[in-house]
C-alpha cells in the first residue's frame, strides 16, 4: 500500500495532514482543557518533535494551526522541516468548555454537578458543560476554516495542527455523518489522520495514527 504521507498527491486534491497538538500537564492531570491557553509539557515536545519527523518526507505547502500555544508549538516543529511558517487561525481553537475549563472531574462533582457530568459523558452532544461552546457553532468554525485552506490550496499538501475535540468535525464531514457523531471519533496527543478532499467527495486514508510516538511515555487521552 502507497504511504500517503510521500505518495504525491494527484491533481486537483487537497491532502490534509491533521494533527493533534502534543500533550500538555492538563491532559495529564485530567483537567478539562477547552479553548485556555495551557503549552506543551516536555512529553508534549518530544511528541511534537517525533510527528514533525513523521512528516518530514511529505510536501507540505502550508501549515494552518489553532491561535492556542499548544498547538502552534507543535505546528512550528512541523513547519520548520519545510523551511515554511505557521499561519495561525483561531476558527481551529478548542471547543470552549466554560465553567469546567480547569477543572477535573472529582471539582465538577464537588461542585455539585456530578449529575450534568454523567449525562455530558454519556451524551456530549445533547448535555453541555455551563455556559459552554454549541457543538453546531464548533463544527461551523471548523468547516469554514477548511473551506479558507481548501480555497488557498485547492491541490498539494497541507498540515492542521489543532485540537482533539474540534477536529473531530471534519470527519464528520467527511463522511456527511450527523455532527453528534464527531464524539465517536478518538484523536490523540500528536496522532496523525490524513483526508484526501477531491473534486465531489472527500475519503478519509488514516485516523488517529500514532505510530511516530512509540518508544514515548503513553500520553494523556482526555
Amino acid at each position: 500500500m502507497t504511504d500517503p504521507i510521500r505518495a504525491v498527491v494527484p491533481e486537483g486534491v487537497l491532502r490534509l495532514f491533521i494533527v493533534r497538538h502534543g500533550v500538555t500537564e492538563w491532559n495529564t492531570a485530567g483537567r478539562m482543557q477547552g479553548s485556555s491557553d495551557i503549552p506543551l509539557s516536555p512529553l508534549g515536545v518530544r511528541q511534537a518533535r517525533a510527528v514533525a519527523e513523521r512528516l518530514a518526507a511529505s510536501s507540505l505547502t502550508a501549515v494552518y494551526t489553532s491561535d492556542l500555544s499548544r498547538a502552534a508549538e507543535t505546528g512550528r516543529y512541523i513547519a520548520e522541516r519545510h523551511g515554511l511558517q505557521i499561519r495561525m487561525m483561531p476558527e481551529l481553537r478548542e471547543t470552549m468548555l466554560g465553567d469546567w475549563e480547569g477543572m477535573t472531574d472529582a471539582e465538577i462533582v464537588a461542585r455539585g454537578e456530578g449529575d450534568l457530568l454523567a449525562d455530558y459523558r454519556c451524551d456530549p452532544a445533547a448535555f453541555r458543560p455551563p455556559g459552554s461552546e454549541p457543538i453546531e457553532s464548533v463544527a461551523t468554525r471548523i468547516w469554514h476554516a477548511r473551506e479558507v485552506i481548501a480555497t488557498a490550496h485547492p491541490t498539494g499538501a497541507v498540515a492542521m495542527v489543532g485540537h482533539g475535540g474540534s477536529m473531530r468535525a471534519l470527519f464528520c464531514d467527511a463522511l456527511r455523518a450527523p455532527i453528534r457523531c464527531m464524539f465517536g471519533f478518538r484523536l490523540d496527543n500528536a496522532s496523525l489522520s490524513i483526508v484526501d478532499y477531491g473534486p465531489t467527495r472527500a475519503a478519509i486514508r488514516t485516523l488517529n495514527d500514532t505510530h511516530h510516538l512509540r518508544g514515548l511515555l503513553e500520553d494523556a487521552s482526555s
